[in-house]
């Protein structure tokens, strides 16, 4: 995705975004505002490109409907946004979606504020910084949902004393009678257990992820 020549950018913040400093990129940093109106579709991400930032183009949606494109070249520079489409209406609907970005708090970060030491960093909200986590956290969740299907899709997954464990050897796909596979693998456990594969694909994921996803320490 290309901005088109001549497109009408927006220039949201004349801030540069925060330079790396103690270990931190622009990437480390998390947005934690819960909201629900900016959200993200038809993401897609270069990985081999992401180097200070991740490398995307995505669709941008105020109020579930589409009003720009973005995008990130991976190089630490922030995130560009223009209009899916020309016209005074369309660049009123992302006026109005930058003035609601910029009304949220400011982000307080976990790092020290360049200019202050005893201060932390604090970076007000636009539009283009909202997007940013809106992406990485789409494109984690789809790596997480990926691993999660390989896994319950090449293992029998169960938990027994809260921990996450599998049958060595064993494939899901290649057991014809799962039912009496599982009655078997359960009378031969001495604790109670709980097999991801009985259990719903909303059930089994999130069960898989308490044991498997680590907290974000970011």
């Amino acid at each position: 995705m290309n901005a088109p020549s001549g497109a009408f950018f927006f220039p949201f913040s004349n801030r540069a975004p925060p330079a790396p400093h103690s270990g931190m990129t622009a990437a480390a940093i998390r947005l934690k505002l819960p909201q629900q109106r900016v959200t993200l579709k038809n993401l897609k991400v270069a990985e081999f490109a992401s180097e200070e930032t991740l490398c995307f183009t995505a669709t941008v949606l105020f109020d579930g409907q589409a009003i720009a494109y973005a995008k990130n070249d991976g190089q630490g520079g922030q995130t560009i946004v223009w209009p899916c489409v020309l016209g005074e209406p369309i660049r009123e609907q992302i006026r109005q979606a930058a003035a609601y970005a910029e009304s949220l708090p400011p982000e307080v970060t976990d790092y020290p504020d360049p200019n202050d030491d005893s201060r932390r960093l604090t970076i007000d909200i636009t539009l283009d910084y909202l997007v940013d986590p809106l992406a990485e956290t789409m494109h984690a969740e789809r790596k997480i949902r990926s691993a999660f299907q390989r896994d319950i899709g090449n293992k029998v997954l169960f938990v027994k004393d809260g921990k996450l464990l599998f049958v060595k050897g064993a494939k899901l796909k290649a057991i014809a009678d799962k039912p009496a596979y599982f009655a078997s693998l359960r009378a031969r456990q001495d604790k109670p257990i709980v097999i991801l594969a009985e259990l719903r694909a909303d059930e089994a994921f999130a069960l898989w992820q308490q044991h498997v996803v680590k907290d974000d320490p970011s």
